[in-house]
């Protein structure tokens, strides 16, 4: 499973700037109420939002990272309600604000998944519910090509490598520990193909940030 090998090291990986970025926009821009934190990973945001009053609930793919998860809110002493979760797949209630951080939408390979998604998305959101998720932009694609670090972690030594794939804006992520190597892609599109994914999914941007790495989108429903 996608990094199940990686899970026990994940929070030395986390990028507080950008989970900062997050809780500033549900501030601002979303209710004081339910969040959903799809791929949550160990749950890092989750655990913030819980700490600053949100009733919320987190998924992921990985079992392995929703048990880290789950320990690092019971140590946070949080209440948050965890399940396993494919972003394709529908959502069974309504949510006050939805959430997909750390490009989680990039592990999604063609455009059919996404706006599959993003259907999903709206059909979990009221009138008044917001939808953030941020996707790496194709310059960052081109900067992180040929990416390799030897990481220390604990006994193991990660070796991470990153190349091109033969599809335009796919990454491989190469991970390996010892013997064990695991990998896994991320594909990423154009901005304005995401934006008119979200309004044929019935979404709408009203706030965009551009970063190094990412494209940050808050959405409502058109």
């Amino acid at each position: 499973m996608i990094f199940d090998r990686l899970a026990p090291y994940y929070d030395q990986f986390v990028d507080q700037d950008l989970n900062d970025l997050y809780i500033k926009y549900i501030d601002k821009f979303g209710i004081k109420g339910t969040v959903i934190d799809l791929g949550t990973g160990t749950g890092p945001l989750a655990v913030d939002l819980a700490q600053k009053g949100y009733f919320v609930t987190a998924t992921d793919i990985s079992t392995e990272m929703l048990e880290r998860a789950n320990n690092n809110a019971v140590l946070s002493n949080v209440k948050i309600h965890f399940f396993v979760h494919n972003i394709v797949d529908p959502l069974r209630q309504v949510y006050d604000n939805l959430i997909m951080s750390s490009d989680v939408i990039n592990y999604l390979d063609n455009k059919e998944d996404v706006l599959q998604t993003f259907q999903n998305m709206c059909a979990a959101m009221h009138e008044n519910s917001i939808f953030i998720f941020d996707f790496i932009h194709t310059a960052y694609v081109e900067k992180i090509h040929n990416f390799q670090q030897d990481i220390l972690l604990d006994d193991d030594v990660l070796q991470w490598r990153v190349s091109k794939t033969n599809i335009p804006n796919q990454i491989k992520h190469t991970l390996r520990f010892g013997r064990e190597t695991e990998t896994h892609i991320q594909t990423t599109f154009p901005t304005r193909e995401y934006r008119q994914l979200l309004l044929d999914a019935g979404l709408t941007v009203i706030k965009k940030k551009r970063t190094d790495e990412r494209v940050i989108f808050v959405c409502k429903r058109k």
